[in-house]
């Protein structure tokens, strides 16, 4: 029987430390031409899910913002 190993949580530093790695590959010069494609989408894909998720986190830190600006509002009244 045998464990399946626990999936860790995404996160953006990782991703962005696996682009890295993906692109040192690429520039190595080691690599066949089939797997500098395979190198190079997995590269995009992961960047494409970083820009994702950057553009959800501004979109919070704008709600909270907006919120920040309307607890003053509603102080500033009384």
């Amino acid at each position: 029987m045998s464990r399946r190993k626990r999936e860790e949580p995404w996160r953006y530093e990782a991703a962005i430390a696996e682009v890295e790695t993906l692109i040192a590959q690429i520039e190595s010069g080691e690599l066949d031409l089939a797997e500098v494609v395979e190198r190079f989408q997995q590269a995009a894909q992961t960047l494409k899910t970083c820009a994702d998720f950057l553009e959800q986190k501004r979109q919070q830190v704008e709600i909270i913002i907006e919120q920040l600006g309307q607890g003053e509002e509603d102080s500033q009244a009384f």
